[in-house]
C-alpha cells in the first residue's frame, strides 16, 4: 500500500465551511470535511488536537452544584452517624 502525501496548506486554506447555521454566533465557523483532517488524539493520554493545538474541555460545578454536593454529604454523615449510635445503644442493650 502506498502512502500520499497530505497537502497540509490546501487542508489549513480551507479548513472550514461557506455554510453555518444562521442561529450560531457570528464568529463561530462549521468546519469543512479538509479542517476535519486537522483534528488529531494523542495516542498517550487521548487528548484532541486540532492542527496541532490542544483543545481544552473541562467540565466544572457551578457554584449551586458545590453547595448541592455539601448539603448532601452533611445529611448523609448525619444518617451514618444517627445508624452508627443507634448500633451501638443496641448492643449495649443487650442482656
Amino acid at each position: 500500500m502506498t502512502k500520499t502525501a497530505v497537502d497540509w496548506a490546501h487542508m489549513r486554506a480551507f479548513r472550514f465551511s461557506n455554510d453555518r447555521p444562521d442561529d450560531w454566533p457570528p464568529d463561530v465557523d462549521s468546519i469543512s470535511l479538509n479542517g476535519v483532517a486537522l483534528l488529531g488524539i494523542h495516542r498517550k493520554t487521548g487528548e484532541l488536537y486540532w492542527d496541532g493545538n490542544r483543545l481544552v474541555t473541562a467540565k466544572r460545578f457551578s457554584n449551586f452544584e458545590r453547595g448541592l454536593a455539601v448539603v448532601t454529604l452533611l445529611i448523609v454523615l448525619v444518617g451514618v452517624t444517627a445508624t452508627v449510635v443507634q448500633a451501638w445503644a443496641a448492643v449495649v442493650a443487650l442482656p
